[in-house]
């Protein structure tokens, strides 16, 4: 991409509740069986976790069952109840939900099963950097469900409690925006015109005066949850400067989708994304004081940015930290304050 391109803070696009045991626990050296595997399917000790269930309510709340104790001595997995809804595939973008269990008793940790599910997209820089994350989605069908257990002696080399976590693969959503298109009545706004195939937006270089004030506009009328002023949200992006037309960023090009927090980004994105419906295209006109004018050094302190953002999905922040699967690469958004210079990915 550019080397205009803008990092965000690391920390914005997952909130872990434990994130040394997640990450030993999805780690490459964990990979589930193939499809062609007799039951059951899984990797370590598979014997020992055949004693874990997992129950959804009707109001969604996850309960943990442990029939005996956990008694194995290396990371392991278990495929505790095959999916029997679509499969998932690379290019997807899958919903995860997680929940966090005492190993002794089942009892529930922390979860985001009532809260919403967590999107994964299912490509090779996530096969890359989480294999066992990818042969999960990639090898089970929406509806699955799966148990990873990590004994307290793998925790690092201090050691540490076990831990276990049961996840749920709870569907998928599209990549790109569905819903209406908008007719946009302001001819003052550049035009946009979309890839058929992809759905990867072209801004038209703007013409003008720039807008002194923040510019809303939907192109597309998304079916899907309001967006809350602190969700979470997984959005496809492309960003021009309303000076030149110039890009200076674009997920497109990535190749992956971005995930964010609304209160970890620029003014005009929080203010322009909150109260939208996922599933939405948005273009965004963002003045200075919307974007980067108090960012001293950026090199777009003084530009007025134009955004076309597509809403895939939104997931209410955690009112405490859940535990979630993650990539390990991660993507970039606006962040509140970019650098002066340009900064790789996972920089």
């Amino acid at each position: 991409m550019s080397s205009q391109r803008i990092p965000t803070p690391r920390s914005s696009r997952r909130r872990l509740l434990s994130a040394a045991p997640l990450s030993v626990a999805l780690t490459g050296s964990l990979l589930l069986a193939g499809c062609a595997a007799p039951e059951p399917r899984g990797a370590g000790d598979l014997e020992a976790l055949e004693g874990i269930s997992l129950e959804v309510a009707e109001d969604g709340s996850p309960s943990v069952k442990v029939e005996e104790q956990i008694e194995a001595s290396e990371v392991s997995s278990r495929v505790l109840k095959d999916g029997d809804g679509e499969e998932i595939e690379p290019g997807d973008l899958a919903l995860v939900q997680t929940a966090l269990a005492d190993p002794e008793s089942g009892e529930i940790q922390a979860d985001n099963f009532t809260q919403g599910s967590e999107a994964v997209y299912v490509d090779e820089s996530l096969k890359q950097g989480n294999a066992v994350l990818y042969d999960m989605l990639d090898q089970n069908r929406v509806g699955a469900q799966v148990a990873f257990f990590v004994p307290g002696s793998q925790m690092g080399q201090q050691g540490g409690s076990d831990q276990l976590m049961v996840f749920q693969i709870a569907g998928t959503s599209p990549v790109r925006a569905q819903g209406e298109p908008v007719e946009v009545t302001d001819d003052s706004l550049p035009q946009v015109t979309l890839n058929e195939e992809t759905g990867e937006p072209t801004i038209e270089k703007p013409e003008g005066e720039a807008p002194t004030d923040l510019k809303v506009q939907p192109l597309i009328q998304g079916e899907g949850e309001t967006v809350g002023e602190t969700d979470h949200v997984t959005v496809r992006y492309k960003g021009v400067k309303w000076s030149d037309g110039e890009e200076f960023d674009s997920d497109w090009k990535r190749g992956t989708p971005t995930g964010f927090g609304l209160n970890q980004v620029i003014t005009g994105w929080s203010e322009g994304l909150a109260g939208q419906k996922v599933g939405s295209q948005v273009l965004l006109v963002a003045p200075p004081e919307k974007a980067y004018g108090a960012s001293e050094g950026s090199e777009l302190q003084d530009e007025t940015l134009v955004f076309v953002v597509d809403i895939l999905h939104a997931m209410p922040a955690a009112q405490s930290a859940e535990p979630a699967p993650a990539p390990s690469d991660e993507a970039s958004a606006p962040a509140e304050s970019p650098s002066a210079e340009p900064s790789p990915s996972d920089s």
